[in-house]
């Protein structure tokens, strides 16, 4: 933490000296014209705006020529402007709302008079920016507080229109906890999604460095505002995606506090298992076992008009019993049974045994956030009249006994997930220079510790007492502990610097940014081995080559860019262009002899990748009749597939060696331990052959220099948007877009040992009568499918070695988002607000030029239907062998599904009541049908299956869908004041109309068929109570 600390007072004394900055674009702006009373344009009026959210008071700009000016940079709060010029009287507009990111449009009109004459102008804040091309929405803390949600990240996006979660991370008042911050929007990757803090980004250092496997917790208390831009993200960020970037609050001259708390329970929760649910096979729903959140939080004066501090902690938890699961009776018993009246175990080497029921019903298993703990501090200090500093740390714990815990993870097998701890420090600068003239910088720096362990009640290690890992493969259940622990010690630093020169017309800024980090992850596993059983009979052994370091860095992502805003009567230009430079590495690595394998060298691997690119974006804007009400807007820019150290990770040597393999396991004496010396990799004893040499180097795919270095190599991705925004009533309006994205730079994998000529195609006859239990008929019954493909036994014996390359070396690969948005926004009476709208769209993917004429592993076609990821691939249509080149399936036009979002809140004209709520409408999962067939279900091949079984697909993926489901949450409240002070008292109620909508399903052909493996859970009231004073 100290080197941190010297970090960021380093970066921040070379910002000071090379006035450098980084983001104004997290603030707001005003902006307009100033004419005289016959309408010319007024050049040399001075405009200030004043508010409590600047620390300097106030700031000022200089109208030009054509009689505009632009004030940027203002932080979100209530403003005032005001016009000033010799011989003219002086006219003050007040009550102008400011949020992030947005540019409100203040005219004015000066008359001839004293300036001792103030004229004050009344009327409402603009909810139109005429400037800007972007899709955004601010969460303001009022709106945050004044809605019913789980207060985490992703339940507060979630509910602006377009921005999606998977549909099994579906949230109802918390119940999900904190969960992985991923989003996506117009078809972008969910790993695609820059999450920043004060203007800079904290993605993590995982892979591809976006917010996929973020665990950073907001302390929501602390929050000013969030604000999700979800288009024509400006040359400011290499990504596309859902852009969130948060602002925290800041202390003032007086002492302000903010106490929030809500809490349920199991006795709070309505059942919602239904008659038809139970019909169709599901027999437990998961459900509350409590949920609570405390946050205080405050600030104020440390030295008056010079230092100040904010700051804050959070407490919270969610635990949900986990259907079907329970504690287990023997967790170091070598059987498991999961038949209350016990299971029948036995072979030739062990006699028919009646082994007793493993789960104890009486002990539900309990999964999620057993605990979240926050602290945050922000000091704000005005070094000089135009120097303003900020100094942000949050520290942040968590721990989620057992995380992984499932109907098919016994609980003393779970993962034992902590914080050690997680933090975010950050320095940032600025300074207005001059009216004209802008300087601004900062430096993060984000410390990412986790530990996926094992839980610690067991004997856990690499010593003979430690609790092995096993699973029962009739019943797909994980026992006696988790066969892979994780240990995650990844840092990233990230720097930025900017400068903004700003006239009426004009607002042009340049900009550098950097970052760098590593990304370190240790695998662990008890007596690095695992064992297997089937109906209570030793089957196989597996053995890993752990404790296992996984080292890579970041050396650069260095960004620079420069950007303008040019505005020109009615029309205002959006127009930018970046740099981007990524190179990342595998540094030289030194691995201690481990169980099973001896000590390694691995040599140093640079320029993994070495990527250089230029990307454009512009846009534009047009005030149709030059009120402010009515703007049309385009745009188009071209943007960067997100990467942190991916291609490192492939490359690794440490990756690309065998680590782990496996051994058959013949209990001969029936004494359930394996009689045999598990060093030897010969078959000895009773146990076989290890099926590969352990810890050997085993470098099974090349990555071609054209896809790793160069310039204009790295995934891409192209927006282009169409909107039109109009203010239909006073402080209503409807805002429509049409965006079309589109992804390329596509790779493929070529299996260069196997060619498409090693595969033969065969049909497949889809069961007749029910696929289940259930009673469900498949769509296509007594139907052949056909285009399946198996490989030939003459190729069985080569080993598959593969070619990571240009896509475009074999054909075209498509991969398109079509949609439409229409949303509302409405400042209704009384402080009242709302906002909702649609989003309508689908993406449409199309590999088959490439399919048909390579071998293809599908997931190495980068990004390529990222909303159906694990339901497209060719092995979807064969027999699940790696780069398989199957034609099925391979073009995916799913149809036009809307997505419907909205709030409220409203202050009642009663007694102090107040009422809030959302709604939600999701269209239903996906329906897929796995099959299983035997060399007999494929006859027209003419020979057996290679591998003896084949698996395939019955459904076209994006053909099927489960029924829409609607979530509504709502909240009635009550304010009582005592002076200054308010206290506010809620009660909330989530899943309103106690919704048991399928969330995910089984979707392999069998008794089993559609059974609902996840639904939304059951209506949920909470009590909370907020306290401002």
């Amino acid at each position: 933490m100290r080197k941190a600390l010297r970090m960021c007072l380093l970066a921040l004394a070379v910002l000071a000296v090379s006035h450098g900055a980084a983001f104004a674009q997290q603030n707001g702006s005003i902006s307009g014209v100033v004419r005289d009373t016959s309408g010319g344009v007024m050049p040399g009026v001075t405009v200030e705006a004043a508010s409590p959210a600047l620390i300097e008071k106030t700031r000022t700009a200089i109208t030009d020529a054509d009689g505009r000016y632009s004030i940027i940079d203002l932080r979100p709060g209530t403003y005032s402007v005001t016009f000033t010029l010799t011989g003219f009287s002086t006219v003050k507009r007040e009550g102008i709302e400011l949020t992030g990111g947005f540019t409100a449009t203040v005219n004015a009109d000066l008359k001839v008079g004293g300036l001792e004459e103030t004229i004050t102008v009344s009327g409402q804040s603009p909810l139109i920016d005429t400037q800007s091309v972007q899709q955004r929405k601010s969460l303001t803390s009022d709106l945050i507080d004044a809605i019913p949600t789980g207060r985490s990240f992703q339940s507060l996006s979630v509910l602006v229109p377009g921005v999606s979660i998977a549909l099994g991370s579906q949230d109802v008042g918390g119940t999900g906890g904190e969960r992985y911050q991923t989003l996506s929007v117009h078809g972008s990757r969910s790993d695609q999604m820059p999450l920043v803090m004060n203007g800079m980004p904290y993605n993590n250092m995982n892979n591809t460095g976006g917010g996929y496997n973020t665990t950073l917790v907001q302390n929501t208390g602390t929050v000013q505002e969030m604000t999700i831009t979800t288009s024509a993200l400006s040359a400011e960020w290499r990504s596309s995606g859902v852009l969130s970037n948060t602002i925290p609050k800041e202390g003032g001259n007086t002492f302000r506090g903010y106490f929030f708390g809500n809490f349920s329970n199991s006795g709070l929760q309505s059942d919602n298992l239904t008659d038809d649910l139970k019909k169709i096979g599901l027999t437990r729903v998961n459900s509350v076992k409590k949920i609570w959140d405390v946050n205080p939080a405050g600030g104020g004066p440390i030295i008056k008009d010079r230092l100040w501090w904010y700051g804050g902690f959070r407490y919270s938890g969610a635990q949900n019993y986990i259907a079907g699961m329970y504690k287990n009776l023997r967790p170091g018993a070598p059987q498991y049974c999961a038949n209350p009246n016990g299971c029948l175990y036995g072979d030739a080497s062990h006699p028919t045994t009646l082994v007793p029921n493993s789960q104890d019903l009486t002990q539900p298993a309990v999964g999620g956030d057993t605990w979240t703990r926050g602290e945050t501090l922000n000091l704000t200090w005005q070094a000089a009249q135009k120097h303003k500093l900020t100094f942000y740390g949050h520290f942040n714990q968590r721990l989620v006994d057992c995380n992984n815990c499932a109907a098919t993870v016994s609980p003393e097998a779970g993962l034992y997930f902590t914080h050690r701890p997680e933090y975010i420090l950050q320095s940032t600068w600025s300074n207005p220079a001059t009216n004209k003239l802008l300087f601004e910088g900062g430096f993060t720096f984000y410390n990412e510790r986790w530990i996926f362990g094992p839980e610690p009640y067991n004997v856990n290690g690499y010593g003979p007492e430690a609790v092995i890992s096993k699973t029962e493969s009739a019943l797909g259940i994980t026992y006696g502990a988790n066969n892979v622990f994780t240990t995650a010690y990844n840092h990233q630093w990230n720097f930025r610097a900017a400068a903004n020169y700003v006239t009426g017309s004009h607002s042009f800024k340049v900009g550098v940014q950097n970052m760098w980090g590593t990304r370190q992850y240790t695998y662990d596993t008890n007596q690095a081995q695992a064992w297997s059983f089937r109906n209570g009979i030793p089957t196989s052994i597996t053995q890993y080559a752990r404790p296992l370091i996984d080292l890579e860095k970041l050396k650069s992502a260095l960004g620079l860019y420069a950007q303008d805003r040019w505005t020109v009567g009615k029309l205002t230009l959006n127009y930018g262009v970046r740099f981007d430079y990524h190179n990342a590495y595998v540094p030289a690595q030194t691995l201690a002899a481990i169980p099973f394998v001896g000590a390694r060298q691995y040599e140093a691997i640079s320029n993994v990748p070495n990527w250089k690119d230029i990307t454009p974006r512009v846009g534009a804007t047009y005030d149709l009749f030059g009120n402010g009400k009515t703007v049309v807007r385009g745009n188009w820019g071209r943007y960067l597939a997100s990467e942190s150290t991916n291609m490192a990770t492939l490359n690794n040597r440490v990756n690309t060696s065998v680590n782990s393999a496996t051994r058959s396991w013949t209990d001969a004496n029936g004494n359930f331990f394996p009689d045999c010396n598990l060093y030897n990799s010969a078959a000895n004893g009773e146990c076989g052959l290890l099926n590969a040499p352990l810890g050997s180097l085993n470098i099974a795919a090349r990555y071609a220099d054209e896809i790793t270095k160069g310039w204009g190599v790295r995934p891409n991705d192209q927006e282009f948007a169409l909107g039109f925004q109009h203010e239909v009533l006073p402080r209503v309006a409807l805002d429509f877009q049409w965006t079309r994205h589109t992804f390329g730079n596509f790779v493929a994998s070529e299996n260069t040992s196997r060619p498409p000529s090693a595969y033969d195609q065969f049909c497949v006859t889809a069961p007749t009568g029910p696929a289940s239990t259930s009673g469900f008929t498949l769509p296509n019954a007594g139907q052949q499918v056909c285009g399946f493909v198996d490989l030939n036994p003459s190729f069985s014996t080569t080993v598959p070695f593969f070619v990571v390359q240009k896509a475009s070396n074999f054909g075209k690969v498509s991969d398109v988002y079509t949609g439409y948005d229409l949303n509302m926004n409405a400042r209704l009476p009384r402080g009242g607000m709302a906002s909702g709208g649609v989003s309508i769209g689908h993406e449409v993917t199309d590999i088959c030029d490439v399919a048909d004429k390579v071998s293809v592993t599908y997931a190495a076609v980068a990004g390529v239907a990222a909303s159906t990821a694990g339901t497209l691939a060719p092995t979807y249509g064969s027999t699940g062998a790696a780069g398989t080149p199957s034609t099925l399936y391979c073009r995916v036009a799913p149809p036009y599904q809307p997505d419907v979002k909205g709030l409220v809140s409203y202050p009642l004209p009663w007694w102090g009541l107040t009422a809030s709520g959302t709604v939600q409408n999701r269209p239903g999962p996906q329906i897929l049908a796995t099959y299983t067939v035997t060399s007999a279900l494929a006859q027209n091949l003419g020979r057996p299956l290679s591998a003896g079984s084949a698996t395939t697909g019955l459904i076209a993926p994006g053909t099927l869908y489960g029924d829409r489901f609607t979530q509504i949450d709502v909240r009635v409240g009550k304010n009582f004041r005592f002076g200054s002070r308010r206290l506010s008292a809620s009660m909330d109620v989530y899943n309103l109309l106690n919704s048991s909508a399928i969330l995910t399903q089984n979707n392999t052909v069998g008794p089993n068929w559609r059974t609902p493996t996840s639904i939304l859970q059951g209506r949920l009231v909470k009590f909370g109570a907020q306290l401002d004073f």
